[in-house]
């Protein structure tokens, strides 16, 4: 088992564990060992990322990457009844319809991306170009696409070209908010984004995704961007993410301030699942656990990977609200 020491910015993951927010003096000395000594064993879910751009995917890829992605997530063999027979075929078929090609205002949707990050990013000399590559990996804390993710890639962008402004959190945090209106001008996502997830019978279906959405958040801890709750829904260890919709940074700003205080200000979970699958229809800023990136139109896959265990901090009486529920249970996936 990991004790988890906050050595980064948000350090969402040691939040959510009791840990702490920032890296304390106090942590050199042996106390330390001693708290970790003492913690409480618990579990971790991490789940598996894959992502595929669509100009890297050929007509023999497209045969066989939905029964891949259809893979079922039981530990024991598919049973033959002719009911999921019945359910493996949607899910085909709503797999082979996210590789569809999508040539419908394709220009457009990429021109508008690419527009409002140059004016938020006038620094650079030029526009960035999408990736291309295959992506396959496993995160713990949170996957997002839209405005959150540009924030954060342009926060990156910045530190890559100037580090010497990056010297301590509270410097790194101002850079953040200053790069904040970016999200602004951000596009919305329900022309941009087809969502399926699995239901509580294990059936693949489609997600409706809010008009004025314009950033998609999927947890799997209750902390975000440096301790903040989202939603009273989920934990670190039940075998599910939420996925939240995230209209603006107004919005944002609104739930993550009040919403510790005033619950009704907290986001509602668009739903829990334990498979997520996604179709991009344009290049949009990704970020895994904090690591931001501008990916080029494709099909992700959020799954259930495995549950490792997790030493949590012993409760000295002081509860953020964020933490796991005690479950030692530790699971690994096929």
């Amino acid at each position: 088992p990991l004790a988890i020491m906050p050595l980064g910015t948000g350090n969402d993951l040691s939040r959510q564990f009791g840990w702490g927010g920032k890296f304390e003096q106090s942590m050199r000395k042996k106390n330390m060992i001693m708290e970790v000594q003492s913690a409480i064993l618990t579990s971790l879910d991490r789940w598996r990322c894959i992502i595929m751009p669509a100009e890297a995917i050929g007509d023999e890829e497209k045969k066989t990457i939905p029964k891949i992605l259809a893979e079922s997530l039981h530990y024991d063999e598919v049973a033959k009844c002719e009911s999921e027979e019945v359910k493996r075929k949607k899910t085909l078929e709503a797999l082979q319809s996210l590789l569809a090609e999508n040539e419908q205002s394709k220009s457009k949707l990429t021109n508008s991306l690419l527009g409002s990050l140059a004016k938020g990013n006038s620094g650079a000399s030029k526009s960035p170009c999408p990736s291309i590559q295959f992506f396959d990996g496993v995160f713990c804390n949170y996957f997002s696409l839209g405005f959150d993710a540009t924030v954060a890639y342009l926060f990156h962008h910045e530190r890559e070209n100037h580090p010497e402004k990056f010297t301590s959190p509270l410097k790194n945090k101002l850079i953040y908010v200053e790069k904040s209106p970016a999200a602004l001008r951000s596009p919305k996502l329900r022309k941009r984004v087809v969502m399926y997830v699995n239901n509580d019978k294990g059936e693949l279906i489609k997600l409706k995704i809010p008009k004025s959405c314009r950033a998609i958040i999927i947890m799997n801890i209750q902390s975000y961007a440096g301790g903040h709750r989202l939603s009273n829904e989920g934990s670190s260890d039940d075998g599910l993410v939420e996925v939240i919709f995230v209209s603006n940074l107004v919005r944002a700003v609104t739930s993550l301030s009040v919403g510790p205080i005033l619950p009704f200000f907290l986001f509602k979970v668009g739903a829990q699942t334990n498979k997520v699958c996604i179709r991009t229809k344009c290049p949009l800023h990704f970020q895994v656990d904090g690591e931001p990136w501008l990916q080029e139109e494709g099909v992700i896959q959020i799954k259930f990977h495995s549950r490792n265990a997790i030493l949590e901090k012993e409760n000295n009486g002081v509860n953020c609200g964020c933490m796991g529920n005690g479950n030692d249970n530790v699971e690994y996936s096929q």
